[in-house]
């Protein structure tokens, strides 16, 4: 089977399919050495080669559905591309070079040609698409031109990201492991659309690890020089891919931070008064981070926001989306009319596609996700009432993925003008959301400071 896409053609060879069970076979060998090393020193590693498994199998399911079933996609765009890159190292290794660390460029793009292929033309100009196909290029040298291979070798790496999330709450939180778990490495949106070659499963990733570099740095203060290389080394992945999702990040982080000077301070009332000042500046942080941006921040930049929404908005009457779209409704560019549109957009952007929305099986179990959602919605609320204001602030981390969540929620259901683009792009935040929701609607619904896992409690060898 040769399935097509644009210009260009794919298939899995039948190497691949024999190759499988050998490349599976010596990730989960390494896996399982792994985590058996560390779960002396740390119990959580039991979790490790389960999370592993999924996250292999999601990659195979994400591979395989999206071979048969949609028969085409950037997904395959981006292999094709890489697999130019790596004819060019084989080629002339200083082409490879160049493209590979210094970018596109018409001097770089000139070392391709026939014998080695060239890259897709829409996705070698555009910077965001071809770090991509660079970070994957090496992948696809180590699979030998094997697309599944490739692609169960990206859900193996990326899993990396999200165990590190994972390490952090349940740090924070050691008695949710099990909750936590499922909320940050086996819920199916995430498995699957994280999974696979595309930048949703890179930037997820890059998030997990820096979250865990962050909590290195200023919660642990420990290996702090290489914590904060790989601070800037991954969120310069973000920003090279996705860079809204660093704005997004930015403000609660920022909250995170200054988190234990403010819990150092004795004076209830200092601290009353210090806590929103932080948080005004952390939102004046988080504009002039977007403001300075702009010219990266693509749709969701200050200046073309509105004007996403409102194409958006247009577009998606098309009937090119055989009823798989979702209207939000009009509104006007002011703050008060982002105020109006909030309820909506957020959410479309966290409880859509609901049940009698669903078009096709991938719909259909978003819908049933977003049922679980709803209801953990409603029951953090029950338990929590008025408490959840007095846990934000007091909790950074949970602040930090509350505030993240909202926000991309929002900007996800404002700009995104069908459902088949919602449930991907929501995989960015629905293991934070998901995580804030466990932790919220928790039966023993007991203070963070007063459960005694605020300071020494959280272990360091994480």
């Amino acid at each position: 089977m040769v399935v097509s896409y644009n210009f260009g053609y794919i298939f899995i060879n039948f190497w691949e399919w024999v190759a499988l069970p050998l490349y599976v076979f010596a990730i989960l060998y390494i896996g399982y050495s792994h985590a058996k090393r560390r779960r002396k020193e740390n119990p959580i590693y039991e979790y490790y080669q389960k999370g592993l498994i999924l996250k292999i199998a999601g990659g195979i399911t994400f591979a395989v559905i999206y071979y048969f079933y949609y028969q085409g996609g950037d997904t395959f765009a981006y292999f094709e591309s890489a697999v130019t890159m790596k004819n060019l190292a084989g080629h002339s290794l200083i082409g490879w070079l160049r493209n590979e660390f210094l970018g596109a460029s018409l001097k770089n793009y000139m070392y391709f040609n026939s014998d080695t292929g060239y890259p897709l033309n829409y996705m070698y100009k555009d910077t965001q698409t071809f770090m991509v196909i660079r970070l994957i290029s090496p992948i696809v040298i180590s699979s030998f031109s094997g697309y599944l291979i490739s692609t169960v070798l990206v859900a193996w790496i990326s899993y990396i990201g999200l165990w590190k999330l994972f390490l952090v709450f349940t740090s924070y939180y050691p008695h949710l492991k099990p909750q936590l778990f499922i909320a940050i490495l086996c819920f199916p949106s995430v498995i699957f659309w994280g999974s696979g070659i595309s930048k949703d499963t890179i930037t997820l990733s890059c998030s997990g690890w820096v979250v865990y570099s962050i909590y290195n740095i200023f919660k642990l203060k420990k290996n702090v020089f290489f914590n904060i290389i790989t601070l800037l080394l991954f969120g310069y992945i973000i920003l090279s891919i996705k860079p809204y999702i660093i704005f997004a990040l930015s403000p609660g982080a920022i909250m995170w931070m200054f988190s234990e000077r403010i819990y150092r301070i004795r004076n209830k009332i200092i601290k009353f008064m210090t806590i929103p000042l932080i948080f005004i500046f952390c939102l004046g942080g988080g504009y002039l981070i977007i403001s300075q941006l702009g010219s990266f921040m693509g749709k969701f930049s200050l200046e073309k926001i509105t004007t996403t929404a409102l194409v958006t908005e247009t577009d998606l009457k098309k009937d090119y989306y055989n009823g798989h779209s979702f209207d939000i409704g009009s509104f006007e560019n002011t703050p008060t009319g982002y105020l109006k549109i909030f309820p909506r957009a957020f959410v479309a952007g966290t409880y859509r596609p609901f049940l009698w929305e669903s078009g096709n099986i991938v719909m259909l179990i978003s819908a049933f996700e977003n049922i679980l959602i709803l209801y953990l919605t409603l029951l953090s609320f029950k338990r929590s009432k008025l408490s959840i204001f007095r846990r934000l602030f007091n909790e950074p981390l949970l602040f930090f993925s509350f505030t993240y969540s909202i926000f991309f929620a929002f900007a996800v259901g404002l700009t995104t003008s069908n459902f088949g683009a919602l449930v991907r792009f929501k995989i960015a935040y629905l293991p934070f959301f998901l995580a804030v929701l466990f932790i919220l609607s928790e039966k023993e619904n007991t203070p963070f400071e007063e459960r005694g896992v605020n300071n020494l409690a959280i272990p360091n060898y994480i």
